[in-house]
Protein backbone atom coordinates (compact mmCIF):
# COMPACT_ATOMS: atom_id res chain seq x y z
CA UNK A 1 0.00 0.00 0.00
CA UNK A 2 2.76 2.53 0.66
CA UNK A 3 4.49 1.31 -2.59
CA UNK A 4 0.93 2.36 -4.40
CA UNK A 5 0.74 5.97 -2.41
CA UNK A 6 4.25 6.90 -3.36
CA UNK A 7 3.70 6.32 -7.18
CA UNK A 8 0.61 8.07 -7.48
CA UNK A 9 2.28 11.40 -5.72
CA UNK A 10 3.76 13.76 -7.64
CA UNK A 11 7.46 14.19 -8.19
CA UNK A 12 7.70 17.59 -6.14
CA UNK A 13 5.94 15.88 -3.17
CA UNK A 14 8.04 13.01 -3.26
CA UNK A 15 11.16 14.96 -3.18
CA UNK A 16 9.51 16.65 0.07
CA UNK A 17 8.65 13.51 1.59
CA UNK A 18 12.19 12.12 0.96
CA UNK A 19 13.62 15.41 2.60
CA UNK A 20 11.25 15.42 5.89
CA UNK A 21 13.84 12.90 7.40
CA UNK A 22 16.80 14.83 6.57
CA UNK A 23 15.40 17.91 8.28
CA UNK A 24 14.35 15.77 11.32
CA UNK A 25 17.26 14.63 11.92
CA UNK A 26 18.97 17.73 11.36
CA UNK A 27 16.50 19.33 13.75
CA UNK A 28 16.79 16.83 16.33
CA UNK A 29 20.87 17.83 16.85
CA UNK A 30 22.37 18.39 19.77
CA UNK A 31 24.90 21.63 20.51
CA UNK A 32 27.80 21.31 18.25
CA UNK A 33 31.08 23.26 18.75
CA UNK A 34 31.32 25.63 15.13
CA UNK A 35 34.02 27.76 16.99
CA UNK A 36 37.45 27.16 18.40
CA UNK A 37 40.01 29.74 19.10
CA UNK A 38 42.77 28.72 21.10
CA UNK A 39 43.11 25.30 22.85
CA UNK A 40 40.21 23.93 24.60
CA UNK A 41 40.10 20.72 26.66
CA UNK A 42 37.16 18.44 27.04
CA UNK A 43 36.60 15.48 30.22
CA UNK A 44 34.48 13.14 28.78
CA UNK A 45 33.55 9.96 30.53
CA UNK A 46 36.93 9.33 32.68
CA UNK A 47 39.20 10.70 29.88
CA UNK A 48 40.26 13.85 28.79
CA UNK A 49 40.32 15.30 25.24
CA UNK A 50 41.61 18.24 22.85
CA UNK A 51 38.52 19.68 21.76
CA UNK A 52 37.92 20.89 18.19
CA UNK A 53 35.59 22.23 15.52
CA UNK A 54 32.43 20.01 14.62
CA UNK A 55 32.09 18.25 18.26
CA UNK A 56 28.60 17.17 19.38
CA UNK A 57 28.13 17.83 22.68
CA UNK A 58 27.03 15.60 25.42
CA UNK A 59 25.53 15.63 28.90
CA UNK A 60 28.08 15.14 31.38
CA UNK A 61 31.19 17.21 28.90
CA UNK A 62 33.20 19.10 30.97
CA UNK A 63 34.45 21.99 28.62
CA UNK A 64 37.62 23.88 29.58
CA UNK A 65 38.55 26.64 27.55
CA UNK A 66 42.46 27.75 27.75
CA UNK A 67 43.23 31.27 28.94
CA UNK A 68 43.51 32.56 25.73
CA UNK A 69 40.95 30.73 23.83
CA UNK A 70 37.04 31.32 23.04
CA UNK A 71 34.93 28.04 22.08
CA UNK A 72 31.22 28.48 20.68
CA UNK A 73 28.77 25.79 20.68
CA UNK A 74 25.27 25.94 18.40
CA UNK A 75 21.70 24.65 18.70
CA UNK A 76 20.10 23.73 15.77
CA UNK A 77 17.09 26.59 16.52
CA UNK A 78 19.79 29.47 16.00
CA UNK A 79 20.78 29.89 19.35
CA UNK A 80 24.38 30.05 20.64
CA UNK A 81 26.49 29.83 23.61
CA UNK A 82 30.12 31.43 23.30
CA UNK A 83 32.89 30.50 26.45
CA UNK A 84 35.97 32.82 26.56
CA UNK A 85 39.01 32.05 28.33
CA UNK A 86 38.65 30.48 31.31
CA UNK A 87 35.71 29.42 30.99
CA UNK A 88 34.70 26.00 33.00
CA UNK A 89 31.96 24.57 32.35
CA UNK A 90 29.69 20.91 33.06
CA UNK A 91 26.64 19.80 30.60
CA UNK A 92 25.09 18.69 33.17
CA UNK A 93 22.10 17.31 30.76
CA UNK A 94 21.83 17.80 26.70
CA UNK A 95 18.69 17.26 25.58
CA UNK A 96 17.67 17.10 21.76
CA UNK A 97 14.88 19.15 19.95
CA UNK A 98 13.71 21.48 18.04
CA UNK A 99 14.25 24.07 20.46
CA UNK A 100 17.75 25.19 22.33
CA UNK A 101 17.52 23.04 25.65
CA UNK A 102 20.47 21.82 28.19
CA UNK A 103 21.26 22.38 32.04
CA UNK A 104 24.44 23.96 32.49
CA UNK A 105 26.99 24.87 35.40
CA UNK A 106 29.42 27.12 35.04
CA UNK A 107 32.20 27.20 37.26
CA UNK A 108 34.27 29.96 36.40
CA UNK A 109 34.44 32.18 32.94
CA UNK A 110 32.59 34.56 30.54
CA UNK A 111 30.04 33.54 28.28
CA UNK A 112 27.17 35.03 25.80
CA UNK A 113 24.29 33.10 25.02
CA UNK A 114 22.55 34.63 22.11
CA UNK A 115 19.72 33.93 19.76
CA UNK A 116 17.39 32.18 22.57
CA UNK A 117 13.94 31.98 21.48
CA UNK A 118 10.74 31.79 23.77
CA UNK A 119 10.92 28.24 23.03
CA UNK A 120 14.29 27.72 24.80
CA UNK A 121 14.78 25.74 27.57
CA UNK A 122 18.04 26.80 29.27
CA UNK A 123 19.19 26.79 32.44
CA UNK A 124 22.74 28.08 33.22
CA UNK A 125 23.94 26.98 37.16
CA UNK A 126 26.92 29.00 38.91
CA UNK A 127 28.63 29.33 42.04
CA UNK A 128 26.64 32.53 42.97
CA UNK A 129 23.51 32.68 40.81
CA UNK A 130 21.16 30.44 38.31
CA UNK A 131 20.26 32.24 34.94
CA UNK A 132 17.24 31.38 32.71
CA UNK A 133 17.50 32.80 29.23
CA UNK A 134 14.12 33.56 28.08
CA UNK A 135 14.66 35.48 24.86
CA UNK A 136 17.79 37.49 23.27
CA UNK A 137 21.05 38.20 24.23
CA UNK A 138 23.07 38.29 27.30
CA UNK A 139 26.11 38.06 28.80
CA UNK A 140 27.39 36.95 31.81
CA UNK A 141 30.91 36.84 33.73
CA UNK A 142 31.43 34.58 37.32
CA UNK A 143 34.63 34.21 38.50
CA UNK A 144 36.34 35.14 42.35
CA UNK A 145 33.67 35.15 44.51
CA UNK A 146 31.65 37.03 42.05
CA UNK A 147 29.02 37.51 39.35
CA UNK A 148 27.42 39.66 36.86
CA UNK A 149 24.62 39.53 34.00
CA UNK A 150 24.10 41.99 30.99
CA UNK A 151 20.70 41.72 29.01
CA UNK A 152 22.07 42.81 26.00
CA UNK A 153 18.03 42.55 24.22
CA UNK A 154 15.36 40.23 25.27
CA UNK A 155 14.65 38.80 28.83
CA UNK A 156 15.66 36.47 31.26
CA UNK A 157 14.97 35.04 35.01
CA UNK A 158 17.51 35.15 37.36
CA UNK A 159 17.74 33.90 41.29
CA UNK A 160 20.51 34.44 43.75
CA UNK A 161 19.85 33.48 47.56
CA UNK A 162 16.33 33.14 48.27
CA UNK A 163 15.47 36.60 45.78
CA UNK A 164 14.46 35.83 41.91
CA UNK A 165 14.79 38.26 39.42
CA UNK A 166 13.23 39.10 36.15
CA UNK A 167 15.72 40.87 34.30
CA UNK A 168 14.74 42.76 30.60
CA UNK A 169 16.65 44.54 27.61
CA UNK A 170 19.56 46.84 28.84
CA UNK A 171 19.36 45.50 32.96
CA UNK A 172 22.75 44.35 34.60
CA UNK A 173 22.58 42.10 37.87
CA UNK A 174 25.61 41.76 40.04
CA UNK A 175 26.48 39.65 43.19
CA UNK A 176 29.26 39.13 45.49
CA UNK A 177 29.40 35.57 47.31
CA UNK A 178 27.62 36.74 51.03
CA UNK A 179 26.04 39.59 49.67
CA UNK A 180 22.79 40.37 47.95
CA UNK A 181 22.30 40.99 44.32
CA UNK A 182 21.48 44.32 42.54
CA UNK A 183 19.92 45.06 39.41
CA UNK A 184 21.14 48.49 38.29
CA UNK A 185 20.35 49.89 34.39
CA UNK A 186 23.79 49.85 32.86
CA UNK A 187 27.22 47.31 33.27
CA UNK A 188 29.41 48.69 35.43
CA UNK A 189 33.15 49.55 34.17
CA UNK A 190 34.58 45.98 35.82
CA UNK A 191 32.31 43.75 34.21
CA UNK A 192 32.86 45.91 30.79
CA UNK A 193 36.84 45.33 30.86
CA UNK A 194 36.45 41.74 32.16
CA UNK A 195 34.24 41.31 28.91
CA UNK A 196 35.90 39.40 26.04
CA UNK A 197 36.40 41.80 22.85
CA UNK A 198 34.55 39.50 20.64
CA UNK A 199 31.75 40.13 22.66
CA UNK A 200 30.85 42.68 21.61
CA UNK A 201 29.82 41.63 18.31
CA UNK A 202 26.62 39.46 17.31
CA UNK A 203 27.95 35.45 17.26
CA UNK A 204 29.14 34.10 13.96
CA UNK A 205 26.78 31.37 12.90
CA UNK A 206 28.59 28.05 11.32
CA UNK A 207 26.22 24.89 12.24
CA UNK A 208 25.48 24.89 8.36
CA UNK A 209 28.89 23.49 7.98
CA UNK A 210 28.98 20.72 10.54
CA UNK A 211 25.64 19.88 10.31
CA UNK A 212 26.43 16.54 8.18
CA UNK A 213 29.79 16.18 9.95
CA UNK A 214 30.19 14.16 13.63
CA UNK A 215 33.56 15.16 14.73
CA UNK A 216 35.34 13.05 17.52
CA UNK A 217 37.60 15.01 19.94
CA UNK A 218 40.80 13.97 20.12
CA UNK A 219 41.90 11.53 23.09
CA UNK A 220 44.73 12.15 24.99
CA UNK A 221 44.64 10.32 28.24
CA UNK A 222 42.57 9.39 31.16
CA UNK A 223 41.86 11.91 33.94
CA UNK A 224 44.40 12.47 36.73
CA UNK A 225 42.44 14.14 39.90
CA UNK A 226 44.28 17.52 38.88
CA UNK A 227 42.19 17.57 35.84
CA UNK A 228 39.00 17.24 38.05
CA UNK A 229 39.31 18.79 41.54
CA UNK A 230 37.13 21.74 40.61
CA UNK A 231 34.38 19.64 40.18
CA UNK A 232 35.11 17.13 42.85
CA UNK A 233 35.29 20.19 45.11
CA UNK A 234 31.98 21.58 43.99
CA UNK A 235 28.79 21.88 45.30
CA UNK A 236 27.30 18.92 46.74
CA UNK A 237 24.88 18.76 44.20
CA UNK A 238 27.35 19.08 41.17
CA UNK A 239 29.93 17.07 42.71
CA UNK A 240 27.78 13.93 44.26
CA UNK A 241 26.57 12.78 40.87
CA UNK A 242 30.29 12.17 39.83
CA UNK A 243 30.69 10.04 42.18
CA UNK A 244 30.20 6.91 40.08
CA UNK A 245 31.61 8.09 36.60
CA UNK A 246 35.27 8.63 38.42
CA UNK A 247 34.89 5.85 40.53
CA UNK A 248 36.69 3.58 38.17
CA UNK A 249 39.86 5.92 38.21
CA UNK A 250 40.04 5.42 42.23
CA UNK A 251 41.98 2.33 41.31
CA UNK A 252 44.40 4.36 40.02
CA UNK A 253 47.01 4.80 42.86
CA UNK A 254 48.13 8.56 42.74
CA UNK A 255 44.17 9.51 41.97
CA UNK A 256 43.06 7.49 45.13
CA UNK A 257 46.15 9.02 46.69
CA UNK A 258 44.50 12.29 45.81
CA UNK A 259 41.55 11.39 47.12
CA UNK A 260 41.61 10.47 50.35
CA UNK A 261 44.10 13.64 50.98
CA UNK A 262 41.06 15.62 50.15
CA UNK A 263 38.35 13.89 51.61
CA UNK A 264 37.04 15.89 53.64
CA UNK A 265 36.25 18.58 50.69
CA UNK A 266 34.08 15.05 49.16
CA UNK A 267 33.67 12.74 51.85
CA UNK A 268 31.02 11.04 49.70
CA UNK A 269 34.06 9.46 48.53
CA UNK A 270 34.42 7.51 51.77
CA UNK A 271 32.04 4.43 51.04
CA UNK A 272 34.20 3.86 47.53
CA UNK A 273 38.02 3.95 49.10
CA UNK A 274 37.13 2.13 52.55
CA UNK A 275 33.96 -0.06 51.78
CA UNK A 276 35.16 -2.17 55.22
CA UNK A 277 33.65 0.78 57.25
CA UNK A 278 30.20 0.18 56.32
CA UNK A 279 29.78 -3.41 56.30
CA UNK A 280 26.52 -4.21 58.20
CA UNK A 281 27.85 -5.34 61.74
CA UNK A 282 28.31 -9.09 62.72
CA UNK A 283 24.96 -10.72 64.95
CA UNK A 284 25.79 -13.08 67.47
CA UNK A 285 23.65 -15.31 65.08
CA UNK A 286 26.45 -14.92 62.49
CA UNK A 287 29.44 -15.17 64.75
CA UNK A 288 27.44 -18.85 65.92
CA UNK A 289 27.38 -19.79 62.33
CA UNK A 290 30.81 -19.14 61.28
CA UNK A 291 32.63 -21.15 64.45
CA UNK A 292 34.05 -24.09 63.27
CA UNK A 293 31.67 -27.42 63.92
CA UNK A 294 33.08 -29.78 66.78
CA UNK A 295 34.41 -33.31 65.97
Amino acid sequence: MEQRLRVGLPKRWAILLLACPIAAAAADLPATLTLLEGPAGLVRGVARYALVEGVRMQAGDIIEVGDKGLAEMEFPDGAAIAMGPGTRMLVISMPRGTSAAGDFHVMAGEMKVSGVSKDARLRISTPIFTLWPAEGVCVMVVGRGEGSVFIENGAARLAALSATHGLKSGEFFNRKDGQKGAVSQRPSKAFMEAMPKVFFDPLPARLARYKDRDVPPRRIDEVSYADVEIWLKAPAAIRRPLVARFEPRAEDPKFRSALEANLRFHPEWDPILYPEKYLPPETPADAAGAAPARQ
